[in-house]
């Protein structure tokens, strides 16, 4: 049920006393429309609670989202299903006949000069990357309390190759393609502490894209709760106040940014985390430290992608299956113009989804001081000069691609589409969270998350407090959302605690 004004929700949904709430039937606020939020609503309407959802953006999803801008539907958000284990999202993308993908495992890689690497020495180059990276995590979860915390995944790398029997150009290589990890955290692996790799560990098992979209994963997600639940689009909570209450004992006080005001028993903030950091004033009484300080300690990540499409695919073989999937331009040289500080860069081919979502189009991914430029330029240029400027940031690399004709009207893009989540202050500014040198007690701090304030009513969902194996992902904010509500479930004794997630 969406309701189109704040003052609708007030009128219908409180009780005449004042807004003191009922102890029979517990009303819980739930703030964000996303996936961790659609799913906490579904758990607590499934055990009788009375929900209502307050969501700052004009419709659902949050980072959920879809661009019908070149002309066919492609994902804003997430693109990808981690399968490290169980996962509620594959099992929803096969409910609803969401179309997935499995890459080949060709992969070509371009050096540092543009020259291609050998097939065969870029596969067992690529091996030993993600053998590296395992073992780092291993190593991570054993040695955690003794890795001082400024040490980096990228030097645990450059110790490990440089103890390996390879010639000085593969280890740079070797290193080169060890970088594009930074994908998976949002951040440079020189970045990325040590101490704390094994978090994340969500990425170990077999990695599909979804060829379609998440449109229809959303839609089921949302279809209990659009029915059920009270939802209050486009308005923004700009305070959480906790309350004592003479009926339950506490109560939550929300307030949006045009005024209105409401009481809750509950509310459950899946807000991002970076919204977090910015609006921690929000909350009064303030925040106890040691949620201050896991909101504070916590790195956000920057991911952002980049679509771009063609009028055909003239990179593919005759046979599409012998064209690799993934292409990796490893810390380049050769765009000293537009790239000095020598970003990598890397493509999927978007061309090897199945019909009718074959397009021919390579998806890039972004991440750290990149993500921020090609960002930037998103979001200050004029629509008019954002392909310019894009086509000379990208050229370089797609006109390395096999059977590339600068004069070939089908080598010249058509489009660019990019992301730039960094500007968004309802994601938090960022896309999901990473842990970063110098941070300590990081399994800690998203244990203070994930337990919330029970005595003052409110708790949080969301990537940032998923459990620690599904942390920065879709199904890891699915199972927050599902938690938190049966946390407040066995707060009302609605759910037996032996079946607590």
């Amino acid at each position: 049920m969406v309701l189109s004004s704040a003052q609708e929700v007030i009128t219908t949904l409180l009780p005449s006393d004042q807004g003191a709430v009922s102890a029979k039937t517990p009303h819980v606020c739930i703030v964000g429309a996303g996936i961790s939020g659609l799913r906490c609503a579904s758990e607590l309407l499934a055990h009788g609670v009375q929900v209502t959802i307050i969501e700052a953006r004009d419709r659902i999803g949050g980072r959920i989202c879809q661009s019908n801008e070149l002309g066919y539907t492609v994902d804003f958000g997430p693109n990808w299903i981690h399968t490290s284990g169980s996962n509620p999202i594959l099992d929803l993308a096969n409910l609803t006949g969401t179309v997935l993908h499995i890459w080949n495992e060709k992969v070509q890689v371009f050096d540092h000069d543009g020259k291609r690497i050998e097939d065969e020495t870029a596969k067992v180059l690529g091996e030993l990357r993600w053998d590296i990276i395992e073992k780092a995590m291993r190593y991570s979860k054993e040695n955690t309390h003794r890795i001082d915390k400024n040490d980096s995944l990228g030097q645990w790398f450059e110790k490990r190759t440089a103890e390996m029997e390879i010639s000085e150009y593969d280890r740079k290589v070797l290193i080169g393609m060890a970088e594009m990890w930074g994908c998976y955290i949002g951040d440079s692996i020189y970045h990325q502490s040590l101490k704390y790799t094994w978090l994340e560990d969500c990425c170990s098992g077999e990695e599909l894209i979804v060829a379609s979209s998440y449109a229809a994963i959303l839609a089921e997600i949302a279809r209990v709760p659009l029915k059920s639940a009270n939802l209050l689009l486009s308005q923004q909570v700009v305070g959480v106040s906790s309350f004592e209450n003479s009926v339950n004992g506490r109560g939550v006080a929300i307030e949006t940014a045009n005024g209105d005001k409401f009481t809750f028993d509950d509310v459950v903030m899946t807000t991002p985390l970076g919204w977090l950091k910015r609006n921690e004033s929000a909350f009064q009484p303030s925040l106890p430290d040691p949620l201050r300080e896991a909101i504070g300690d916590i790195s956000v990540g920057h991911l952002e992608k980049v679509y771009i499409t063609f009028p055909k695919a003239w990179w593919k073989a005759a046979r599409e299956d012998e064209y690799p999937g993934y292409t990796n331009w490893i810390c380049p040289k050769y765009a000293s113009d537009t790239n000095p500080d020598g970003w990598p860069q890397e493509a999927y081919d978007l061309a090897a989804f199945p019909e009718p979502h074959s397009h021919p189009t390579l998806l890039l991914y972004l991440y750290g001081d990149c993500s921020a430029h090609i960002s930037n330029l998103v979001y200050t240029l004029p629509k008019d000069k954002q392909y310019p400027a894009l086509d000379a940031f990208f050229k370089p690399y797609y006109s390395k691609l096999p059977r590339y004709d600068d004069v070939a009207e089908d080598c010249r893009p058509k489009a660019f589409l990019a992301t730039a989540w960094r500007f968004d202050e309802l994601s938090g500014n960022g896309s999901y969270c990473n842990f970063q040198v110098g941070i300590e007690n990081a399994d800690k701090h998203v244990e203070a998350l994930q337990l919330g304030l029970p005595d003052r009513g409110i708790w949080f969902a969301g990537e940032h407090t998923a459990p620690l194996e599904e942390m920065g992902t879709v199904a890891g904010a699915y199972l927050s959302g599902e938690r938190a509500a049966r946390r407040i479930l066995e707060q009302y004794s609605l759910f037996p605690s032996h079946k607590r997630a």
